[in-house]
């Protein structure tokens, strides 16, 4: 009789810290890593974390309706409104705000994008959990409350069982710009963040490492943190000094 086969092992995950990227050049280092993977010539799932200038997202059957007003609190004109090819409706992605874009060939896990959310989530719920903050899911919305405000938005897309986009996290943004929406479509949605629960300004980069070890228990896979832009698609690295 021969020996049963070894379990198929989950591919090992490349992260990167990008520091303030705008939405636009994100998006094109999106599409480029998701070809690459789609295609076979990346090798590696890959982890984005960045944060954004002021920008509103909107997932593909979203309603514009949700967006109140585009004129920034800050004076600075309005702010660019994006439809982008994930589920949901709008969000809001700025400074303070960390993001977490998973691009994860299903293939080669469970072919079940459901719980690739799950995955995103716990990891978030863990790293909260770590500073004695409960964080609770909703069965009728993803994304992540804190006492019934929310603190983490989701979004996923997926073609060819690989994945793009993924979650918003709330460190320490101008929580005035949801104020100008309707969050995920939730009229009266309340928001919150961790520098709001913590009373204090946690730093994005710092959290990004602290998340690593998190994603690699949840995702179960080798997560590495690469140097800054290193191994990014050729021309999709983000320019010299963009880090925040």
């Amino acid at each position: 009789m021969s020996e049963p086969r070894p379990a198929a092992k989950n591919p090992d995950v490349r992260a990167h810290f990008l520091g303030r990227v705008p939405f636009g050049k994100a998006w094109e280092i999106q599409q480029k890593i998701w070809k690459g993977r789609a295609g076979g010539e990346t090798r590696e799932d890959v982890f984005l974390f960045l944060e954004h200038e002021p920008v509103f997202t909107l997932g593909q059957g979203g309603s514009e309706s949700n967006v109140i007003s585009r004129l920034s609190p800050n004076g600075t004109g309005e702010v660019p409104l994006v439809r982008v090819n994930r589920g949901g409706e709008v969000t809001w992605h700025g400074p303070g705000q960390l993001m977490l874009y998973a691009l994860c060939d299903l293939r080669r896990r469970d072919r079940d994008v459901h719980e690739h959310c799950r995955r995103l989530e716990e990891v978030f719920i863990r790293y909260l959990a770590g500073v004695d903050i409960a964080a609770d899911r909703r069965s009728d919305m993803p994304g992540l409350w804190v006492e019934g405000r929310k603190i983490l938005s989701l979004g996923v897309g997926a073609r060819r069982w690989v994945t793009m986009h993924g979650v918003a996290f709330n460190v320490s943004p101008d929580l005035r710009y949801f104020e100008m929406i309707h969050p995920c479509g939730e009229v009266g949605a309340d928001v919150t963040s961790l520098e709001r629960l913590l009373d204090e300004t946690p730093d994005l980069r710092g959290m990004a490492e602290a998340l690593v070890p998190i994603c690699s228990d949840v995702f179960e896979s080798e997560v590495c943190m690469i140097p800054d832009g290193e191994g990014l698609p050729s021309s999709a690295a983000p320019a010299a000094g963009g880090g925040a």
